[in-house]
């Protein structure tokens, strides 16, 4: 019996501070190789999540917009007008433009345009037209403009002239001398940029196709109305982008009226996390390793206990087994 708890003793011992060795290499190494890689791999994957919600909540006010413009040039009562139409008396226009007075006013009321009407090939238009409109595009210019918005951006959408983004404007054809026309102003896209950015400390960049900037968390960008030369080459030809530049990482997603969203985050704002982590870590291993060299001391002691009770036990007996052997001479 001595033997096999010496026997035991040695093999816990051994498996004790084989675990102990085990977790100081598992506690030193594994953060160094593999820590970096899952933070920057969670911290791709939030983004490009957080930047693909930013890019449906924005999708939601262009649809609207599309939506109106669908509705007017689809409905036969303003497909069927034209004021260049002799053949109505002064009582048919009049009437016939209270009617579509009414049912434009019910969309602005409804989606809080800034415009909506119809505008003719005369210059003039039928409905809710915001007075920064009409002294951006006088006379007119302002039907010549967006009859011929597909020539001028992408999806039937256009901002002011100059590459002034206060405003979003929808346009299209109800027929060969009329379009429709809605907007929005730039400010209420403003809270779904500014909630994303607050709450998960990220730089967001609007952007056309051309690469102008429509908002930006980068003031330089906001001042120079255009994305930084390396930002535009590596969003220019990927959709649901997750890629790291110049210590930063970056998603990109395209709206529905083919301007993109991009999220950036510098690689600096996730070290902190990472550290913090590592420390945690690390703690953690310290804490398992002297758990397992207490627990290993403790079953030693224990051993030790038990062989040194068995040792006694085995001497009386040695020593009754002599008084017997007197006895019996």
């Amino acid at each position: 019996m001595k033997v096999l708890y010496k026997r035991f003793l040695t093999i816990v011992s051994l498996l004790g501070a084989t675990l102990v060795v085990l977790q100081i290499f598992l506690g030193l190494l594994s953060p160094i190789l593999s820590l970096d890689k899952m933070v920057s791999s969670t911290a791709s994957s939030l983004l490009a999540s957080t930047n693909n919600e930013v890019k449906e909540n924005l999708d939601q006010h262009f649809k609207r917009m599309i939506r109106v413009g669908n509705q007017v040039s689809s409905d036969d009562n303003f497909i069927s007008y034209s004021r260049s139409n002799k053949n109505l008396t002064k009582k048919d226009i009049v009437e016939k433009e209270l009617m579509l007075g009414r049912q434009l006013a019910g969309y602005t009321a409804l989606d809080n345009f800034c415009d909506c009407c119809v505008v003719f090939s005369d210059g003039s238009y039928l409905g809710q037209v915001d007075a920064y409109t009409l002294e951006n595009f006088p006379d007119k210019s302002l039907y010549d403009t967006f009859s011929n918005l597909s020539e001028r951006d992408s999806q039937n959408f256009l901002t002011s002239n100059h590459q002034d983004f206060s405003r979003i404007y929808y346009a299209k054809a109800v027929n060969p001398t009329t379009v429709v026309l809605v907007s929005i102003l730039r400010e209420d896209l403003s809270p779904v940029f500014y909630s994303a950015e607050e709450n998960f400390n990220l730089t967001l960049h609007f952007s056309t196709p051309e690469n102008y900037v429509v908002y930006s968390g980068n003031e330089n960008e906001m001042v120079n109305g255009v994305l930084e030369e390396d930002l535009a080459q590596s969003i220019m030809t990927s959709n649901h982008l997750s890629t790291e530049l110049r210590g930063h990482i970056i998603s990109s997603d395209t709206c529905i009226n083919g301007w993109r969203v991009t999220s950036t985050i510098p690689t600096s704002a996730l070290a902190v996390d990472e550290k913090g982590t590592k420390i945690l870590y690390f703690v953690v291993s310290i804490i398992i390793t002297i758990t397992s060299i207490v627990l290993i001391l403790l079953m030693s002691l224990s051993a030790k206990k038990r062989i040194g009770a068995l040792e006694n036990i085995e001497e009386n007996l040695e020593e009754y087994t002599d008084i017997d052997d007197i006895n019996l001479n």
